[in-house]
């Protein structure tokens, strides 16, 4: 009978997280559409390429929003059972609220495992395609575009650095190279070239000088026609790539980007934020759940209109609050932790004290 009453709450549960996914996420997609027409049709672009585009769009519906359509399913079918009675029923079998909730909470705990994955493994690829039928097919922009970059900085480590004026990924070449090294807040090395390329896997100066300055010999000077760069470990595509959002990338992605900043000497402290959030974000799927059931499982507050305006508000209230201990954290206003779990582990103590003051 356990079995079957699990499997049970389990079917009604999915049945409503598949209406409510469809709704709400056909909904946003569908004012999406609206919004881009003008451009879908002021650029020609074919059927196949905005149903792809849409395909990859929804991914993203599903990666936002997964948390606010869970928190609705739950709320839905735990007041429908509520409203049928069918949980007086369950409880006067000798099961309590508890153990009625045991399969929503599995369930929700297994959902943020997924919800993480494919945040981070499935999400991004998925993603990037997506930019680039937007960028590329509708809004025509031309790919050669991205392969010229100019004026770049790196920091191979603290006081040895060097700039590129001019650089083109596709010939994997660069203009107006300079390498500095210095030493106790003294100049050691300096190295000017005309142009940079990257030869055999490793990069090259070529027609340049390189000049040493010693406290004790002075300044040396010499010319060179070709100057291997061993310390310069960038690949040319590492040049040219563009920086995405940090809720765009994946989790390797992004903790790769803040290691080059932290080598190169650049800002990292709101990517540090994002991705700690990263790790926070999905558990809110299995949060909400314990808000829910107390609330849905009273008979006298289920029905659709009050669980649709109860998940609404509970969502908005979280990411409300969740937006503003964000912002606090990029401007360093509070501790990042507090920023990353904050909203998280106040939400687990209103869930955890509903929960313990439900009826039973």
């Amino acid at each position: 009978m356990i079995r079957k009453l699990d499997l049970y709450l389990t079917k009604s549960f999915f049945l409503s997280l598949l209406v409510v996914t469809a709704a709400i996420g056909l909904t946003i997609i569908v004012i999406n559409i609206v919004e881009e027409l003008r451009d879908f049709i002021d650029h020609q672009v074919p059927l196949a390429n905005i149903i792809e585009y849409y395909f990859y769009w929804g991914g993203w519906v599903i990666k936002s929003f997964l948390p606010m359509f869970v928190l609705i399913a739950v709320l839905f079918s735990v007041s429908i059972l509520a409203r049928r009675q069918e949980i007086l029923a369950m409880k006067a079998c000798g099961l309590s609220l508890y153990r009625i909730s045991l399969p929503y909470i599995v369930i929700a705990l297994l959902l943020s495992g997924g919800h993480f994955y494919y945040n981070e493994f499935i999400f991004p690829p998925a993603n990037k395609r997506r930019l680039e039928i937007k960028e590329y097919t509708i809004e025509k922009r031309s790919r050669t575009s991205h392969a010229r970059v100019s004026n770049i900085y790196r920091q191979i480590h603290p006081g040895y650095f060097f700039t590129i004026g001019k650089f083109n990924a596709e010939r994997r070449e660069g203009m107006d190279f300079k390498m500095y090294l210095t030493e106790k807040h003294s100049l050691k090395k300096v190295v000017t070239a005309k142009s940079i390329a990257y030869q055999d896997n490793q990069w090259v100066a070529l027609n340049g000088s390189v000049r040493f300055f010693s406290d004790s010999t002075g300044e040396e000077f010499r010319k060179f026609e070709k100057l291997p760069l061993p310390d310069i470990k960038e690949k040319p595509e590492d040049f040219a790539k563009r920086i995405g959002k940090p809720e765009d990338m994946g989790l390797v992605e992004l903790e790769n980007y803040i290691n080059v900043m932290k080598r190169t000497g650049g800002p990292y402290i709101r990517e540090s934020v994002d991705l700690g959030i990263k790790y926070a974000f999905p558990l809110t799927t299995f949060i909400v759940v314990l808000i829910s059931i107390p609330f849905a499982s009273n008979p006298r507050r289920g029905g659709i209109a009050v669980s649709i305006s109860v998940g609404a508000l509970i969502s908005l209230t979280y990411f409300v609050l969740f937006r503003v201990l964000q912002s606090a954290g990029y401007n360093e206003k509070i501790p990042k932790e507090v920023a990353v779990w904050g909203i998280n582990v106040l939400f687990f103590i209103v869930g955890v004290i509903a929960m313990l003051k439900a009826r039973k």
